[in-house]
């Protein structure tokens, strides 16, 4: 192996080690990272579903995201949990076509299929 070859294994597998112009001022938020670490690993749906959770009370409302929770995400099918057979009866009849357009429009159009509600 070659001086120079060496000099190069060593700084590709150490950069910050034997690197002088290190600035961590360049160096990029996980922010930004995580979501292309996760599309290279084919997890970028499961990143994206996982927001519907996160952002759940501002999608739906606070009066709506007191009563129901979700609670689970199967073959894009968010489960959605609700605390009264009233609240079940209305988000199911007149709100879940709502619900789910907002979903799509916060979250993007592959993240949820379709919303099942629960009683727990």
């Amino acid at each position: 192996m070659t001086p120079s070859l060496r000099a190069q294994v060593i700084r590709e597998w150490q950069p910050f080690a034997t690197s002088d112009s290190f600035d961590p001022n360049t160096v990029a938020p996980l922010s930004k990272l995580v979501p292309g670490v996760m599309k290279g690993l084919g997890l970028d749906q499961r990143l994206q579903q996982s927001q519907v959770f996160f952002l759940w009370p501002q999608i739906v409302g606070p009066d709506i995201a007191t009563h129901a929770q979700p609670t689970g995400l199967r073959n894009g099918n968010l489960i959605v949990t609700v605390d009264h057979p009233v609240w079940l009866q209305e988000l199911s009849r007149f709100h879940k076509t709502l619900l789910l357009q907002k979903i799509r429009e916060r979250v993007g159009k592959n993240a949820v299929r379709n919303i099942l509600f629960r009683i727990g």
